[in-house]
């Protein structure tokens, strides 16, 4: 299972950044190899980007679930719909007295089926990549709006 975890200490408000990481619109774009997204409710939104595999390159579609959620913390569940590669993340934001909050996001996921043997080493050199650019380009964009 492809794990990456990334935190960012952010010179931002924190109730601005939890604004920020609920809007899941806001932060859908960010997310590298960016495509399309549609948000279908309130928990649900279907995210489609192109994927850097390393040889191959390809477009992911993906169902992002909010399973969890409070003022500083976001849960999702990720289930493939184009390729059956599923997981999971988060984003929490932490704020120690007198700080900037702290902005970390997590990611796991699995490729299962008939090419999980290739495919998970792939996203094990994928993942850890995919949430630091994310985290680093949603820290941008808090700032920014």
């Amino acid at each position: 299972m492809a794990t990456g975890q990334y935190s960012k200490v952010i010179n931002i408000q924190k109730n601005k950044l939890e604004g920020f990481i609920h809007n899941k619109e806001q932060w859908a774009v960010l997310i590298p190899g960016y495509l399309h997204h549609e948000l279908l409710n309130e928990d649900d939104m279907i995210w489609v980007f192109q994927g850097d595999f390393g040889i191959i390159q390809k477009a992911v579609k993906v169902k992002l679930k909010v399973n969890n959620s409070d003022a500083h913390q976001i849960q999702f569940d990720l289930v493939g719909l184009s390729d059956p590669i599923n997981g999971n993340g988060s984003f929490e934001i932490i704020q120690n007295q007198n700080e900037s909050p702290q902005l970390t996001g997590n990611l796991t996921m699995k490729a299962s089926g008939f090419l999980a043997g290739m495919m998970n080493p792939v996203l094990d050199n994928f993942v850890p990549g995919l949430i630091e650019q994310l985290v680093e380009a949603m820290a941008i964009q808090a700032l920014q709006d």
